[in-house]
Order: C-alpha cells, then sequence, then structure tokens
C-alpha cells in the first residue's frame, strides 16, 4: 500500500501545470466541444507547435501572425501580377503598355 500510494509522499504536491492546461483549453473551448471538434483544434494545435519549432530552428523567433498573413497576401499578389505580365509577354504586348497597367 506504501508504494502504490505514492501521492501522500509527495510533500509539495501542486497541480499548476494541470490547472493552466485546464484554463487554455477552457480558452480554447468555452462550451462543451463535440468530440471532432475536440480532435481537430488538438491537431491544428500539434501542427502550430511544429511550425513554431522549425522557425526557431531557422532562426526566425517571433513573427506576429498578422505579418505572415500579410507577406502571405503580397506573394498571392506578386504571383499573379507575375503571370499576367507572362501572358502579355507571351501575346506580344509592348512592355511599356504592361507597365502602364
Amino acid at each position: 500500500m506504501k508504494i502504490w500510494n505514492y501521492c501522500n509522499n509527495i510533500e509539495h504536491k501542486t497541480n499548476n501545470a494541470s490547472e493552466s492546461l485546464n484554463n487554455y483549453l477552457n480558452n480554447l473551448f468555452p462550451t462543451k466541444p463535440s468530440f471532432y471538434e475536440l480532435i481537430d483544434k488538438l491537431n491544428e494545435l500539434e501542427h502550430l507547435s511544429y511550425y513554431d519549432y522549425q522557425r526557431k530552428i531557422r532562426g526566425i523567433w517571433k513573427i506576429i501572425k498578422r505579418a505572415i498573413n500579410k507577406a502571405n497576401e503580397i506573394s498571392v499578389l506578386i504571383e499573379r501580377f507575375k503571370s499576367i505580365e507572362a501572358k502579355l509577354i507571351d501575346a506580344k504586348c509592348d512592355r511599356n503598355n504592361i507597365i502602364n497597367l
């Protein structure tokens, strides 16, 4: 019985880690989620930690989410204008006319 009941052997037992995880999950799910919502959100969080780890390996410590979204929007616009420019060049349009567009 002494070995099995190890909790009584710990002098300063705290549950701060459990409370912080519980608080974090309560903030994620203000109401009781369905099983699928819970699994989906936990999978998303798992991937976020992996991407954070990859950014830290590359030396990118802090990137604001909004800045990442803006950078992605700019990348999409650049690719869109590159494809438009390529189509106009293939159609033998004058480059000066392309710039004025």
